[in-house]
């Protein structure tokens, strides 16, 4: 029955709403004072809420005799109903990113913290990054924590590969980065990272950028702070100054000297 309620929840009903419901599937047509009963809820509440529900669609209010009663609709009629609504909505999907393109320009800006905050930055318009390439300077794995490794960053990386999301980028020639040997490879298009390997003595960032059609993601490791700024413009300029910096260094940096690949 938890899981039921977990479920019913995942469709915005609260967890009151999802008792009510289920008691009236199991009821039949009640009374607010059968479903408060059996719902262990006061009766008033239990009558809101199916005020609620009706304005929902999930129940029908009836009148009868001498009493007012709810029944619930079947849960196919329900999901029947709600895939009806979604595939309307789905209609007017052109017009709302016209008008997300026309404020495109203005960049936005969205912060993050802690472990679980930086998963979500790396959630955040996840299946965008499907069959796609990101490009960026990565981090010395010195200042990422085994908290940040497990959570985030390895099961991030299994994504990348199941969904074909490339990545070319540079990053310091550290034996910390060994726990991700496996994700690195010396060929495009595997859903792997082609990385330049730069000595200590050129490059020692603590921080990631990585840059994307519509934006460009920073990792701070060590204080765990994730910004992710939405502009296509300075997306498009920071994607040049790597491709710049990508060719001058064509043919240098393959392969590393302290991790083993």
């Amino acid at each position: 029955m938890d899981d039921i309620i977990k479920q019913l929840k995942n469709l915005n009903l609260t967890d009151k709403e999802a008792r009510v419901y289920l008691t009236l599937l199991e009821l039949g047509p009640s009374t607010p004072y059968k479903i408060a009963k059996r719902s262990r809820l006061k009766r008033p509440t239990a009558y809101v809420i199916a005020e609620e529900l009706v304005e929902k669609g999930l129940i029908i209010q009836v009148t009868g005799e001498k009493n007012k009663l709810y029944i619930a609709r079947s849960p196919e009629a329900y999901f029947e109903d709600a895939e009806e609504r979604l595939s309307n909505a789905k209609k007017i999907l052109p017009e709302l990113l016209a008008l997300q393109k026309k404020t495109s320009e203005k960049p936005t800006i969205l912060y993050f913290e802690g472990t679980d905050g930086i998963k979500q930055a790396y959630d955040y318009r996840l299946k965008e990054f499907h069959n796609k390439e990101i490009v960026g300077f990565f981090a010395r794995g010195t200042e990422i924590s085994d908290d940040l490794t497990e959570n985030v960053f390895l099961p991030w990386n299994d994504y990348k590969k199941e969904h074909n999301i490339n990545v070319r980028g540079f990053t310091t020639d550290d034996a910390s980065l060994q726990v991700y040997e496996q994700y690195f490879s010396t060929s495009d298009g595997d859903g792997k990272i082609l990385a330049r390997f730069l000595p200590e003595s050129l490059y020692t960032a603590d921080t990631s950028f990585e840059i994307f059609d519509w934006g460009v993601r920073i990792v701070i490791m060590d204080s765990k702070q994730a910004l992710i700024m939405e502009s296509e413009k300075f997306a498009h300029a920071m994607k040049e100054i790597f491709e710049l910096l990508w060719s001058k260094t064509e043919g240098e940096f393959n392969k590393p000297k302290k991790i083993k690949i």
